[in-house]
């Protein structure tokens, strides 16, 4: 029984699961942040880009670099996988939620590459959600092996404790009653 102001440490969850949980926001956060930025305007295209009969309009994040909503929804279905994989397929998708984070920051990069004047702030934001998804997948690829994985609590298993149908009918070919043990255990 815990003391009034102690934490008990059956009610503390693990380091492992903290560790996790806050993987997964940072991740969730740099993927979101990414996929927000792309649907923004990034700037306006340079004066010699500009035809006389189109009228000049904001780049958005897409138009600067066309991967970079693809590549954030994949982070972002990374980061469900890495909660329903473990061991070494955890490290893999680790792995690659890193080489997503790596693609959205070469796409923000690339906005200071292209002709673009009067920059916003999003292709800023989509290099810190990059660098968020790089950094969490890094994580995951170095650490993720000793994070919990779902629960088997669903999963179909034999049970050695039940007895199965094949020894209940050799017991009754026996002429034992197989529901006799049980009972004398209860």
């Amino acid at each position: 029984m815990a003391v009034r102001g102690e934490v008990s440490a059956d009610t503390t969850p693990s380091r492992g699961g903290r560790e996790m949980a806050v993987w997964l926001v940072v991740c969730a956060a740099g993927a979101g942040l990414a996929w927000l930025a792309a649907g923004r305007d990034w700037g306006l295209p340079a004066a010699g880009a500009v035809t006389v009969n189109r009228p000049v309009a904001a780049l958005t994040g897409d138009e600067v670099a066309a991967w970079l909503t693809p590549v954030a929804l994949a982070a972002l279905a990374g980061c469900v996988a890495v909660l329903a994989t473990r061991g070494v397929w955890r490290s893999v998708v680790g792995v690659l939620v890193a080489l997503c984070g790596a693609g959205v920051v070469a796409a923000g990069l690339q906005a200071y590459g292209t002709a673009v004047l009067d920059r916003t702030y999003w292709p800023v934001a989509a290099v810190a959600g990059g660098a968020l998804l790089l950094v969490g997948g890094l994580v995951t690829a170095l650490r993720g092996r000793r994070w919990a994985g779902m629960s088997a609590r669903y999963s179909r298993t034999p049970d050695d404790s039940a007895p199965s149908a094949r020894r209940l009918w050799d017991a009754l070919d026996e002429g034992l009653d197989p529901t006799a043990e049980q009972e004398d255990h209860r």
